[in-house]
């Protein structure tokens, strides 16, 4: 699974059966959960991940989290 600092926001991507699959990951216990409500276009490559994830959830960067970066 690839893991992204998402503005703060731990957020984990997994390719499952050609589609683009989205979680919301606690590190701390190594748990993750589905999140329905997140759509990645399966045509994106892992590398335009990033890009995706700053325009969906832009409005949460702060000054201490300005940006999206893997992490995992």
């Amino acid at each position: 699974m690839l893991v992204y600092d998402v503005f703060g926001r731990h957020i984990g991507v997994r390719r499952e059966d050609e589609r683009w699959v989205v979680f919301r990951v606690d590190l701390t216990e190594q748990k993750y959960s589905r999140l329905y409500g997140v759509v990645i276009p399966d045509e994106l490559t892992e590398d335009e991940i990033p890009g995706w994830l700053d325009d969906i959830f832009h409005e949460a960067a702060t000054a201490r989290h300005p940006d999206v970066k893997r992490i995992q």
